[in-house]
């Protein structure tokens, strides 16, 4: 869900920017701190829901997925890709 997410929200962030003020390395490393502070928050709600539980392991997969769905859409962007 959350390598989706981070594709689809790339696409969308960067057709709304000015291609003059972007900053690669800032562009990355906010998406990265976004993707850290969704992870923690979700599973943070999860404690208020009954029946689930707050796991460490699934803030990680959660970071993994954002962190790899950006990175692809970096280097696709890079490379030119219809798809982005």
């Amino acid at each position: 869900m959350f390598f989706g997410m981070a594709f689809l929200w790339s696409r969308v962030i960067r057709q709304k920017l000015n291609p003059e003020k972007r900053e690669k390395s800032k562009y990355f490393t906010n998406y990265l701190v976004l993707w850290i502070f969704i992870a923690i928050f979700t599973e943070y709600l999860q404690v208020l829901v009954p029946g689930r539980s707050f796991d460490y392991l699934d803030i990680t997969t959660n970071i993994l997925g954002g962190t790899i769905g950006t990175v692809i859409f970096v280097y696709m962007n890079k490379k030119g890709s219809t798809l982005v």
